[in-house]
């Protein structure tokens, strides 16, 4: 069903853009913000549970987190700390509880706040159509569908979510490790793709509207989907992160 979404031709758009929403379309659309959720709460679990510690109390024999669930993962070479700058780290800590609860609250959130997109796209398509196309619920059912180029950006937050292996290879020295940056440029490019693709396909969708509510669909898609994603995507990555302070506070996590 993704294939048939992504490479729509102009009678398919036709087609879709005609079709109301129905209980098969948005069972499709579960299943792909239900995806998309869950690679986003992985990106999550990747910023959070991973704490690095510098070479002053790293030194420490005693040394140890004051929260609970912290493993000690990996440590810079014996022969290495001696000479290394105070401020750079030597050891590296995570807790996988920290990083369990970061993936669950991230995807719970994430999922909420996709709804509400497809929710406001499909009110701000509705009310571009005049009275006597309102009523038929036009482009509901494609709205859904198209979160088929979800998938592209779940790829995306997979590729973010295994940076920890560069994490390790800083730590301990590795010869040869891909670095953080490359994992999370890589993710930026497929993510990105993904979102260009899915907004294009919407402006393809919104051409096929009739002649007069077109030209206020595609200005639904063309500047209220990049408003209403970023504004989204922004409240989700910092409003998180004022929120898990006081959560792992709550359950002793901090480190």
């Amino acid at each position: 069903m993704s294939e048939w979404v992504w490479f729509a031709g102009w009678e398919r758009l036709k087609h879709l853009g005609l079709m109301r929403a129905s209980a098969a379309s948005a069972r499709f659309a579960r299943l792909n913000v239900l995806m998309l959720a869950l690679g986003l709460g992985v990106f999550q679990g990747t910023r959070y549970g991973w704490q690095w510690v510098t070479n002053s109390p790293a030194l420490d024999p005693h040394f140890e987190p004051s929260g609970m669930g912290w493993l000690h993962v990996a440590s810079a070479p014996q022969h290495l700390t001696p000479h290394l700058p105070t401020e750079v780290a030597v050891n590296l800590w995570w807790n996988p509880l920290q990083a369990g609860v970061a993936v669950g609250v991230g995807l719970a959130a994430g999922s909420f706040l996709m709804w509400v997109v497809l929710a406001l796209l499909r009110v701000g398509v509705t009310l571009a159509h005049k009275p006597p196309y309102r009523e038929e619920q036009r482009m509901s059912a494609a709205i859904h569908y198209s979160t088929a180029w979800g998938v592209l950006i779940f790829a995306g937050t997979l590729i973010a979510g295994i940076r920890p292996i560069s994490y390790l290879g800083a730590m301990e020295r590795w010869s040869w490790y891909p670095l953080q940056h490359s994992f999370e440029l890589a993710a930026v490019v497929v993510a990105g793709f993904g979102a260009a693709f899915w907004w294009f396909w919407l402006l393809r969708l919104g051409a096929m509207a009739p002649a007069s509510a077109r030209g206020r669909v595609v200005a639904i898609f063309a500047l209220g989907t990049p408003v209403i994603v970023c504004g989204a995507a922004a409240g989700w990555y910092f409003g998180l992160d004022q929120l898990y302070g006081p959560i792992f506070a709550r359950l002793q996590l901090t480190f």
